[in-house]
C-alpha cells in the first residue's frame, strides 16, 4: 500500500514537472515569435524608400546646368526621365523636364518690356517666385524657384527695350529647399548669359 502511495506520488510530480515544462516551452515559443515579429517590422521600418533608376543630367534642353545643381531639386525617386523644348532659342526656350511623366521642372528664358522683377516673378499664377529678393535687385527666388535679368547685349540688339528673364519652377507642392532653388536659378541664368546668342562667342 504505502509503495503503492509512494508510486502514485512520484507520478503525480513527475506530472508537474511535464506541465510547467510544456507552459515553459509554450511561453519561450511565444517570445520568439514576438521577436520575429518586431523583427519583421523594424525591417521594415528601416528599409530605405526606392532610390532613383534615372541619370540627372547636365543641362536643360541644352543649356549647361550641373547635374549636382539638378540633383538638388530633382524628385528622389523615379525611372525614367526626360526633357522636351519647343524652342531652345534664348528668349524662347521653355524647357520642361519629366520624371515618369510628371513635370518636375521647368526653365524659361524670355524678352519682356517694361516689366518688373516682381511682375515676372508673380507671372504664374500658382507659385509665387519672390519670397527672397537679392542685394541688387536683379533676382528673386522662393522654395519653388525663381526669376532673375540676364544681360544678353548681343541679342539685345534685336530687342530694343526689352529685358532678358530666366524663370525655374519646381512643381513638387512639398519641395521647400530655397536655397537648392536659388542654385538651380543662379546656374541657369549665367548659362544663358555666357551662350553664344548673348555673347557672340562660338559656343
Amino acid at each position: 500500500m504505502t509503495s503503492a502511495i509512494a508510486h502514485a506520488g512520484r507520478e503525480r510530480k513527475a506530472g508537474a514537472r511535464h506541465s510547467a515544462s510544456r507552459r515553459r516551452r509554450r511561453r519561450l515559443l511565444a517570445a520568439v515569435g514576438l521577436t520575429a515579429q518586431l523583427t519583421l517590422v523594424l525591417t521594415a521600418c528601416s528599409e530605405p524608400e526606392e532610390a532613383r533608376s534615372f541619370t540627372v543630367p547636365s543641362d536643360l534642353c541644352g543649356t549647361p546646368t550641373p547635374s549636382s545643381t539638378l540633383d538638388g531639386v530633382l524628385p528622389e525617386t523615379g525611372e525614367n526621365l526626360t526633357t522636351r523644348a519647343a524652342s531652345r532659342e534664348v528668349g524662347r526656350t521653355h524647357c520642361e523636364v519629366i520624371v515618369d511623366g510628371k513635370l518636375a521642372v521647368s526653365a524659361f528664358s524670355e524678352w519682356k518690356k517694361g516689366d518688373s522683377l516682381t511682375k515676372v516673378a508673380r507671372s504664374n499664377p500658382f507659385v509665387s517666385l519672390d519670397e527672397y529678393t537679392s542685394a541688387d535687385g536683379t533676382y528673386a527666388w522662393s522654395n519653388r524657384g525663381g526669376v532673375r535679368i540676364v544681360p544678353c547685349p548681343v541679342a539685345e540688339k534685336e530687342h530694343p527695350e526689352r529685358d532678358l528673364f530666366v524663370r525655374v519652377l519646381i512643381y513638387d507642392k512639398e519641395f521647400e529647399n530655397s536655397d537648392a532653388a536659388k542654385r538651380l536659378l543662379l546656374d541657369y541664368a549665367e548659362a544663358v548669359a555666357e551662350s553664344s546668342a548673348c555673347t557672340g562667342s562660338a559656343s
